[in-house]
């Protein structure tokens, strides 16, 4: 599906299981922003919760309107106990997203599979899927289990065994 914001930004959509991919197109600046939040922020409004891969292997410059308007989604999608992912991020525009530290908030991916990944809860795969997630059936074993006590020997003077 395919919206066009303000100042003729085209931004394209599709459903991956959860995920909603938006792929925006052109430049993520100052003119284009405002459209692109508002179209945007209208699609994860459909979404409960939201789970937005926003693919921005289409867009080559973004200014600090174009982050203001990611790190607004971001937010809104964290309010919603959402999540939002960014995948495609090109050299140039990775670059200014570290000098302004927002690496450091986003999630970012090499590819859409990868940001599908990511998003996608624990809890909508299998036992043996989610075991394989989180590491193997031992780190699935171990993050439900009690730790064992520590032997008597072990313990401080004057505690008992939990």
């Amino acid at each position: 599906m395919g919206f066009k914001g303000e100042n003729s930004m085209q931004v394209t959509t599709r459903q991956i299981g959860s995920v909603l991919v938006v792929a925006p197109a052109g430049e993520l600046v100052s003119a284009a922003a405002p459209g692109f939040l508002r179209t945007v922020r209208g699609l994860l409004a459909q979404q409960n919760p939201p789970l937005v891969a926003v693919d921005l292997t289409r867009i080559h410059r973004v200014d600090s309107s174009g982050f203001a308007a990611l790190v607004s989604l971001l937010r809104d999608a964290d309010r919603r106990r959402g999540a939002l992912c960014l995948v495609g991020v090109h050299p140039d525009v990775r670059i200014l997203l570290e000098v302004m530290q927002l690496h450091l908030l986003f999630d970012v991916c090499s590819d859409v599979e990868d940001a599908c990944e990511i998003l996608t809860p624990i809890g909508s795969f299998t036992p043996a899927e989610a075991s394989a997630r989180l590491g193997g059936a031992e780190t699935a074993a171990a993050a439900n289990s009690r730790p064992e006590p520590l032997p008597a020997d072990r313990r401080m003077p004057g505690h008992a065994a939990a």
